[in-house]
């Protein structure tokens, strides 16, 4: 983001909310760029970001197709597929292996608790440790932190659920944590330092959306509660962490989807308002590379039935492909 020297009779309100109003009124700082489109439309997917082999990966969407994208040839390839079909599936990448985990068969149920493990290296696919059976579910927030992923929320049996567990990969193991203070679906989580971050989403039904921001601490292990709340509550959104600041892009809620770009430093506690993503979408997860967050597929259109192939990318502050 640029710097600005702002004039003097402005400077009392201090730097972070200045910025704000800044981007208010230029309609959002950062900017976007269309890619190359995946190969076909679909929604509730995950994609992320390998850094061993330069490459993204696209998977689920109540397929079982797995895509790679190239950003030096913008260009998609087919990789080995996925075991099942499921959509609602998050993944992530951990020592050179994407770990897709859980999932749904169908909305709002039946929820799976598999754990499928790609190796990026031999181009194969096998599994870990399934959640325990009670715990199985879709459509929760997931993330890394000190070499164990971690999952909060999600739904099982059709019902948002408030849990929060722990799979180590290195013993293959699950863990079940201390509940998050209240249940949520469809959102992505984040993490940030020492803290798992988990914003907004919503309760089972989809528009009973929540602006809720509580926060794990991996060294007090508790949920830290009364963060800032996300400006505009919505579902379905993607999540991204680029220093201190969780992007949340995108959604849907109140019979519409979202364009909208918000980011959360969670150094000052304070939200500022990015330019909107040029296609609005849900269903959808983020990948970054160097600094850049890319987006590919999602639905046009609250619920099922319209989804897109496009993929866009969002610079929040100096331009630098991937």
């Amino acid at each position: 983001m640029q710097q600005l020297d702002p004039p003097r009779r402005l400077r009392r309100f201090g730097a972070p909310a200045l910025i704000t109003l800044i981007c208010l009124i230029a309609a959002g700082c950062g900017a976007w760029r269309t890619d190359t489109s995946a190969s076909f439309a679909r929604q509730e997917v995950s994609y992320v970001y390998a850094p061993g082999t330069g490459k993204f990966y696209l998977g689920g969407g109540r397929s079982t197709v797995q895509e790679a994208y190239d950003p030096h040839t913008q260009s998609w390839t087919t990789v080995a597929p996925l075991p099942a079909a499921l959509d609602h599936i998050q993944s992530v990448v951990l020592n050179d292996r994407i770990y897709y985990i859980g999932g749904l068969i169908s909305w709002p149920a039946p929820a799976v608790s598999s754990v499928y493990i790609y190796d990026l290296s031999t181009n194969t696919f096998s599994t870990g440790a399934s959640m325990p059976t009670a715990r199985k579910r879709g459509a929760g927030g997931v993330a890394v932190h000190g070499g164990k992923i971690y999952y909060a929320g999600g739904l099982y049996n059709g019902a948002a659920v408030n849990w929060f567990d722990e799979y180590d990969p290195t013993t293959d193991t699950w863990t079940s944590l201390t509940d998050m203070p209240e249940a949520r679906d469809h959102f992505q989580a984040a993490v940030v330092g020492d803290r798992f971050y988990a914003i907004g989403g919503r309760n089972t039904a989809i528009n009973a959306t929540t602006t809720v921001n509580d926060a794990y601490d991996f060294g007090s292990q508790s949920w830290v509660t009364g963060l800032a709340p996300l400006p505009t509550p919505r579902g379905g959104f993607a999540a991204a962490a680029i220093g201190t600041t969780i992007f949340l892009i995108g959604g849907e809620g109140d019979g519409r989807t979202y364009p909208t770009v918000e980011g959360y430093d969670t150094g000052t506690n304070r939200w500022t308002r990015y330019a909107d993503m040029p296609t609005a979408r849900h269903g959808i997860e983020a990948a970054v590379c160097n600094g850049a967050i890319y987006i590919a597929d999602g639905g046009t259109k609250q619920g099922g039935g319209a989804p897109t192939a496009i993929q866009e990318v969002f610079f929040p502050g100096e331009r630098t492909d991937c």
